[in-house]
């Protein structure tokens, strides 16, 4: 994947949760949303394989999040990559019965 801006979107087999901003360089991540801040590190297993370990740190209370109620926790993602500007990856939060999704497109690559 290419190192940039990238915007991803959350959704379940029940609907679109919400959008945010995510930042890659060089496999390195960083991102938020209106309830969680979100980084963490991808490993590219293969051409079209990846794996994200993200740790999410809660900054608004107000709402319920899908994603997890603690106000630290880690997901483990599992999906593929397309090309060097988009990704699809899942995972199921501990203690919910949601699966979720998150695709990624790039908006804006880094020099």
């Amino acid at each position: 994947m290419k190192n940039g801006i990238y915007e991803a979107t959350f959704t379940t087999s029940v609907g679109t949760l919400g959008r945010a901003a995510v930042q890659i360089n060089k496999k390195v991540f960083v991102g938020a949303d209106g309830l969680q801040f979100y980084r963490g590190e991808i490993e590219q297993t293969s051409d079209e394989e990846v794996s994200v370990i993200m740790e999410v740190t809660r900054h608004n209370f107000v709402t319920e999040s899908p994603l997890g109620r603690e106000p630290i926790f880690t997901l483990h993602w599992k999906g593929s990559v397309m090309g060097d500007e988009s990704f699809r990856v899942s995972c199921q939060p501990a203690g919910s019965d949601l699966r979720i999704y998150v695709s990624g497109r790039l908006l804006q690559a880094f020099d």
